[in-house]
């Protein structure tokens, strides 16, 4: 970081996230002990280099930057308008210092109780519950470089110990077929009434979704009654998203996600929450991570959302996915209409 004024040393607060500081607190070996919050509310920087702004405006002059994965102090969150009459979301560190809502990710560092018995044969679902965790190829040894982050889903397939006693989940990479692991108490062990359906007792039939491409916003109805509405972002271009009717036919908790090789736009993102797919092109409802820009067109093709909205999504629409499986697919499933917004798909 660079040109950051000295009155905001205070206020700013680096999180070393080290394997070795998510070991050194004594095993909790009571599943049923409560989740340990050793932060208030935090910030993950999202850009690589993130300006901060004398004023929350993008035009205005900048007094520094923050980099890419930084962890900070969550700041408060004002909207202004900008000259399009949109209101657009900026966190604002100081009177005169202020960042762009869009490239932040809200964040917490939690750590989990260890469980006394093994794992489910076959393995469970799983959350990381750190701003961002490195990974490993066997426990404790030999650092990978690469980085999991809060919200991310992964199967953990069971527990392990290292050299010293300390405890790691190996997790299933989806893609590759091969394990990584990460200290246990940085993941949270799904329970099942998490993810049991919601409103499971209206009919199928009389649930509906529309994705409105103009609003970037999805509303959820029962029996044509709005009972969810949030905003997403899909595809860039005209098309990526396609617009008709369709359907969430089939679901996966987790997914590392990577670019087709046609695709110019390279991208590899491990632990993808909560995918709710419409198309057999794989165009799904998911929770996004790496960026925070509600409310404008961002994706591939895909309805990148809040990890929480993708979890309700997931959670109200069928079919539900029974909690031992990692995939699971029917023939019919809740109807997403794909409306371009200007009165018709």
């Amino acid at each position: 970081m660079e040109n950051i004024k000295l009155t905001r040393r205070s206020f700013l607060k680096t999180v070393g996230l080290g394997a070795l500081s998510m070991l050194l607190p004594s095993p909790v070996s009571d599943a049923s002990a409560a989740l340990i919050d050793l932060d208030p509310p935090l910030a993950r920087i999202l850009r690589y280099k993130l300006l901060i702004h004398e004023e929350p405006n993008a035009r205005s002059k900048n007094s520094g930057f923050f980099k890419y994965d930084d962890i900070i102090s969550l700041p408060k969150l004002i909207y202004v308008e900008n000259i399009f009459k949109k209101k657009v979301g900026w966190y604002q560190i100081s009177d005169t210092e202020y960042i762009e809502a869009a490239w932040v990710q809200p964040v917490f560092n939690r750590l989990n109780p260890v469980p006394r018995d093994p794992l489910p044969e076959g393995g469970t679902l799983g959350e990381i519950t750190v701003p961002k965790v490195p990974v490993y190829l066997k426990p404790n040894v030999r650092n990978i470089h690469r980085t999991f982050y809060y919200e991310n889903n992964f199967w953990v397939l069971k527990l392990e110990h290292d050299e010293y006693g300390l405890p790691w989940y190996e997790l299933w990479d989806d893609l590759n077929g091969l394990s990584y692991y990460v200290p246990a108490r940085t993941v949270h062990l799904t329970k099942p009434e998490e993810v049991s359906p919601i409103h499971p007792d209206v009919a199928p039939d009389a649930k509906r979704i529309e994705l409105d491409l103009y609003k970037q916003e999805i509303r959820a109805f029962e029996y044509d009654r709005l009972v969810f509405k949030t905003l997403c972002s899909t595809g860039i271009r005209d098309g990526l998203t396609p617009v008709g009717r369709w359907m969430t036919h089939r679901k996966r908790p987790c997914r590392r996600m990577v670019n087709e090789p046609a695709n110019p736009n390279v991208y590899d993102l491990p632990g993808v929450p909560w995918v709710s797919y419409i198309t057999i092109f794989g165009v799904a409802f998911h929770g996004a991570f790496w960026h925070s820009n509600w409310g404008n067109v961002m994706s591939n093709g895909c309805i990148n959302m809040k990890a929480e909205d993708a979890k309700w999504i997931y959670r109200w629409t069928t079919p539900a996915v029974p909690f031992d499986q990692y995939y699971h697919t029917e023939e019919t499933g809740t109807r997403v209409d794909v409306v371009t917004g200007y009165g018709g798909v």
